[in-house]
């Protein structure tokens, strides 16, 4: 029972039904025939062409046991491979072997921490990443991309720390164009994009890398004047792990923080899509465990950190998959090329894997996404250009963290001056917002007020002061009846501020009133206020009833 719930693939492999298998094979087969292009490209982007393959190996196994969507695709992606080579290499300081260390301790740290989530129920951090971040981050990452991968597909070089000065670099060398590099990596990138539009049964990628491999092989790189992958070595990755250093393992950890949540927010994006198009739920504290454990595997692999991959899950679909036997296939198959294939991918050319890399930034871009941040509130479009900028001026995970502060005061700033109003009746009793509608009247000596937000530390002095002003603005008020239906908590300095205000209104002659409350936010302020004097009611279940109460009691004429 506790195995099933913890690997709900297995569960699912139990219940197989064979005729799935026809299909699953032959879908296994086709993306198989992805993962291996794909996989070298983002290992190369990487700079480290094999873990891109190791990555697309044991952690689809790994997925298809934890995970709990059916049909999910993961390995290595554009951001995952992105956070690699601009934080990583930096740190690696020039040695292979130290960034291969550091790239598998980053998915290990990365699998253990989701992991963690998962077992703690923290799937809900998935949405801490707002769209407008989401978006910002896409486009600066794909212009981050753009420019580290031009001059394999110009045949250049260029220098520099940040992108900016990657940028300049390239743009001064841009008379030094190989017009052969140019004309694989721009036609392999065209082939890709006219294979997603017109052809989307035939992967593009696979057709590109596949035919400039076959001319460079025969034709020969040397004569041609373009760099090549080079020798791949025959055979599968250790399961090992390098001794980790206490120096290493502090600069790792807040990567791996980022990494983490990029990668589950990814995973949960992905895996929710196709599996309300296919009809079925998907658990968010399952799936942090199922791409935690896959992580893992890929660390122990010397593979990348991993993450969702749509088009991979989409190729997948395409391709008549049915459940994760078909990413159990496509591992197989990745194992087969690296056991007995892997000479042949050597007369890859650089450019041709620059140009599947360009494709699959352009894929990260939605130009549309910005028109529509704008149409509905200036303020989302600030946020996306604010994450896009950092992104590139600073790197990608201080953009990031930029995004995600601008977001957070966003939200503060919000709940600290949320949207009010007075409220009056209409004929059929209901109440609604006096400025929006007309035939809603007040009644004499009572003001009815509308909070929408929680009540706490940063806005609660802000919802005395307004309570305050309304009361000075109004002839004659004898009640203050607030409508609390928007109010879901309330904190202590809140409950302080309530006691203040109930105690300044009543020496004016003046009862305050509560209706409409949550069960919990009605508790605490019974627990927080004290009795009031008389042994008047402080709460009522609605607005009417405490106006129909004060009526009662003579403290309002009746209408």
């Amino acid at each position: 029972m506790s195995i099933m719930r913890w690997m709900p693939g297995l569960a699912a492999l139990r219940a197989y039904q064979p005729s799935f298998l026809p299909h699953d094979l032959a879908a296994g087969l086709t993306l198989g025939a992805v993962l291996v292009p794909v996989g070298l490209a983002y290992g190369e982007m990487a700079g480290m062409p094999l873990a891109g393959l190791y990555g697309s190996m044991l952690p689809l196994l790994a997925y298809a046991l934890f995970g709990s969507s059916r049909q999910l695709v993961v390995g290595p992606d554009t951001a995952m491979s992105a956070i690699v080579a601009v934080t990583l290499v930096p740190l690696a300081l020039g040695d292979g072997g130290r960034l291969a260390l550091l790239a598998a301790w980053l998915g290990v740290l990365v699998g253990l921490l989701c992991i963690l989530g998962g077992v703690l129920r923290l799937g809900f951090v998935a949405d801490f990443l707002s769209k407008p971040v989401i978006v910002g981050f896409m486009h600066g990452l794909a212009l981050v991309i753009a420019i580290a991968q031009l001059p394999k597909v110009l045949g250049v070089k260029s220098e520099g720390e940040t992108t900016l000065d990657q940028a300049v670099s390239l743009v001064q060398r841009l008379g030094d164009t190989n017009p052969v590099s140019l004309a694989i990596g721009g036609g392999c990138f065209a082939v890709i994009l006219l294979c997603r539009r017109y052809l989307r049964r035939v992967p593009g990628a696979v057709v590109a890398l596949l035919v400039s491999g076959l001319i460079v092989g025969l034709v020969g790189a040397d004569r041609l004047g373009v760099a090549v992958v080079g020798h791949i070595p025959t055979g599968l990755p250790a399961l090992s792990l390098p001794v980790l250093t206490l120096a290493d393992f502090e600069d790792l950890l807040p990567i791996a923080l980022v990494t983490a949540m990029l990668s589950f927010s990814d995973t949960m994006v992905t895996a929710r899509a196709f599996a309300t198009r296919n009809g079925y739920r998907i658990d968010a504290n399952q799936e942090l465990i199922g791409i935690g454990v896959a992580n893992l595997a890929s660390g122990v692999t010397q593979g990348l950190p991993i993450s969702a991959s749509d088009s991979r899950t989409a190729v997948a679909e395409a391709s008549g998959g049915r459940t994760q036997v078909t990413c159990i296939v496509a591992g197989a198959v990745v194992v087969g090329v690296m056991l007995w294939l892997a000479g042949l991918l050597r007369y890859l050319p650089s450019a041709a894997l620059g140009g599947v890399l360009m494709a699959s930034a352009w894929t990260l871009c939605d130009f549309g996404e910005f028109r529509r941040l704008w149409r509905f509130r200036g303020i989302s479009l600030a946020a996306a250009l604010v994450t896009l900028v950092g992104v590139i001026v600073l790197g990608i995970m201080e953009g990031i963290l930029i995004g995600v502060v601008f977001a957070l005061v966003l939200l503060l700033r919000a709940l600290a001056f949320p949207p009010d109003a007075v409220l009056g009746r209409t004929t059929s009793g209901s109440w609604h917002d006096i400025a929006h509608r007309p035939d809603a009247t007040t009644q004499p000596g009572l003001l009815v007020y509308r909070f929408s937000a929680p009540l706490f530390f940063a806005n609660c002095n802000l919802f005395r002061e307004r309570i305050e002003s309304l009361v000075e603005a109004t002839p004659g008020v004898k009640a203050v009846v607030v409508d609390s239906s928007a109010i879901h908590d309330i904190e202590l300095t809140a409950i302080d501020m309530l006691i203040e205000l109930e105690r300044d209104l009543r020496e004016r002659s003046i009862r305050l009133a509560f209706g409409n409350l949550r069960d919990r936010v009605r508790r605490d302020i019974e627990r927080g206020l004290p009795p009031l004097p008389d042994g008047d009611e402080l709460v009522y279940a609605t607005v009417a009833d405490a106006a129909h109460a004060m009526t009662a009691s003579g403290i309002l004429a009746s209408n």
